[in-house]
């Protein structure tokens, strides 16, 4: 996990929800390359709530990588299926056995057969790939560490697993300030305790809003989080995919400022 890690020891994964085009992946790479990003999220294929635009899937993996690995930082996207997992593979050899991807299991993404399968693509592609699962959208915390078995069941290694708290559906649970997602700092501590993987914090989908982003991020400090992925976009109030919680990357910057000024 050490290559994943910036210069606070932390895991920081930030870039747009979803991959739009290459101009717009370009200007947010040099923006948090700037800030000392190393690994850029875009996503290609996006699960909706509702229908709406899903992503530039298969045709978005080379612009992923093509601006992203050559620069000497790290792609990481959101994969449903094996087969996803596949095509990425197989661009991400041309770049050597070296290089470097994040892929990620969402919410929505529950099925265990399928969470084996994918663990099973990366863990026999011999590829330097991660695999992070996030919470599932219930109140669950069996449920939770779960997952993270089956991923581990699938061969996946142990040192390439990570685990993200992004809350969970608040149903008719009180919401005061309206947060996307509710969170459970203290179960998210426990699973990354009972699993022995990493846990890293997903402020974004918690919070809904750039202000609540903001204040979840603040509250993940009292935690031993082991990092967080948060979703940055130079124009956000045009981003197709949830607009009202990507972050500037000047107010990512002035956080992650704070934060060196107290270490």
């Amino acid at each position: 996990m050490e290559e994943l890690k910036n210069n606070l020891g932390k895991i920081l994964i930030a870039g747009p929800c979803a991959l739009e085009s290459r101009l717009q992946l370009r200007e947010c790479v040099k923006a948090l390359k700037e800030d000392g990003v190393k690994i850029i999220r875009a996503s290609l294929w996006k699960p909706r709530t509702s229908p709406g635009w899903e992503g530039l899937g298969d045709e978005g993996i080379d612009i992923l990588l093509e601006e992203t690995i050559p620069h000497g930082l790290i792609p990481a996207t959101e994969v449903i299926y094996a087969e996803h997992v596949e095509k990425i593979i197989r661009e991400l050899k041309k770049y050597g056995t070296d290089a470097t991807a994040v892929l990620w299991l969402g919410a929505r993404n529950q099925n265990h057969l399928e969470q084996q399968r994918i663990a099973r693509a990366i863990a026999n592609s011999g590829m330097n790939i991660y695999l992070m699962a996030k919470n599932q959208a219930w109140h669950d915390e069996r449920h939770w560490v779960g997952i993270c078995e089956h991923l581990l069941s699938g061969g996946m290694p142990k040192d390439r697993v990570l685990l993200c708290h992004r809350g969970f559906c608040p149903g008719l649970l009180p919401n005061p300030r309206e947060y996307r997602n509710l969170p459970d700092m203290l179960m998210a501590m426990r699973v990354q305790a009972k699993t022995e993987v990493p846990m890293i914090l997903d402020p974004s989908h918690i919070g809904g809003t750039r202000d609540n982003v903001i204040d979840i991020m603040l509250e993940g400090e009292l935690y031993p989080f082991d990092g967080m992925i948060v979703e940055v976009h130079c124009n956000p109030d045009e981003a197709l995919t949830d607009a009202k919680q990507q972050l500037k990357p000047q107010r990512l910057r002035q956080h992650m400022d704070r934060l060196e000024a107290v270490q």
